[in-house]
């Protein structure tokens, strides 16, 4: 058996590229071979199948840890099998379709005003809605982003007031007080294989690790782990990390990564999720 990983040839740093050396690393110990390659090394004409070959050579699936969910549905119109499928890894790149999915399948999530379509125009007056739906403090994030870096904790006017001069497609998002923490469940296939709790620094309300956040290993509740296994099957994931906010209301989904950051989760916890998803993989294809 042999596989691809794709990931982003504009992102190629050891970071990014970690992910695919932790899953080219499993599949060795599963003797399956699987190669790194580039999003930008898979531009062909849609539907050419014959292109696809000449780079891929004989795979029999790809992982996809990447967002360009338009060369993955290609990939797919091509026959190959795809792992997250492009419809997930859409809806994911989008936190707007995520929390709408979430919505659908009757799935608790935070309570969220979407932004109004503006071809890139300024938000200017319309801001005046999110204030009376969602009041303040709230939470602002640009529907694509990853690693808290486009969330921003927006407490008066006079701080939302500069985010409707940007034409950026973005949501608004009622604050939980969680005490700057949340939790990552990975799930593979129908199970949960890990959890954490994250815990912000300094004070910061996001709890993501590339803020300086910490990782500890976490036994969820099985009303936690129904939660994130609903939530990944409303996306369409095989495999996700489902980050969730524990409220008094009990748990409810804040986001859903379908090509999540492995590693600070194996140093935290000491499970390794790409071997689950090899294993997954393996099952799945045999």
């Amino acid at each position: 058996m042999r596989g691809a990983t794709v990931i982003n040839g504009y992102l190629n740093t050891p970071k990014f590229r970690e992910p695919a050396q932790m899953l080219a690393e499993a599949g060795s110990r599963k003797g399956i071979e699987i190669e790194t390659i580039m999003n930008t090394d898979l531009s062909v004409p849609i539907g050419d199948a014959d292109a696809f070959a000449k780079k891929l050579g004989d795979v029999d699936f790809i992982l996809f840890w990447d967002k360009d969910y338009k060369l993955a549905k290609n990939l797919e119109v091509c026959g190959y099998p795809v792992l997250n499928c492009s419809e997930c890894i859409r809806i994911c790149d989008d936190k707007s379709l995520t929390h709408l999915a979430l919505a659908e399948y009757g799935i608790p999530s935070i309570r969220t005003v979407m932004g109004p379509m503006s071809f890139g125009y300024p938000y200017g007056d319309w801001m005046v809605n999110a204030e009376k739906q969602i009041g303040f403090p709230m939470v602002v994030k640009d529907c694509q982003g990853s690693f808290g870096e486009q969330v921003r904790l927006v407490r008066d006017g006079a701080e939302l007031q500069p985010l409707s001069e940007e034409g950026i497609p973005r949501l608004f998002q009622e604050y939980i007080e969680c005490d700057g923490r949340d939790l990552r469940l990975e799930v593979v296939g129908e199970r949960v294989v890990a959890s954490v709790m994250r815990i912000a620094a300094n004070g910061d309300f996001r709890a993501n690790a590339s803020n300086g956040g910490h990782m500890e290993r976490y036994d969820p509740t099985e009303e936690e782990v129904q939660l994130a296994l609903e939530a990944a099957a409303a996306v369409q994931a095989d495999f996700a990390g489902v980050d969730i906010l524990q409220t008094e209301k009990g748990p409810i989904v804040c986001e859903i990564n379908s090509n999540a950051h492995m590693k600070n989760l194996f140093n935290a916890t000491g499970i390794n999720a790409a071997d689950h998803i090899i294993e997954y993989v393996r099952q799945l294809i045999e």
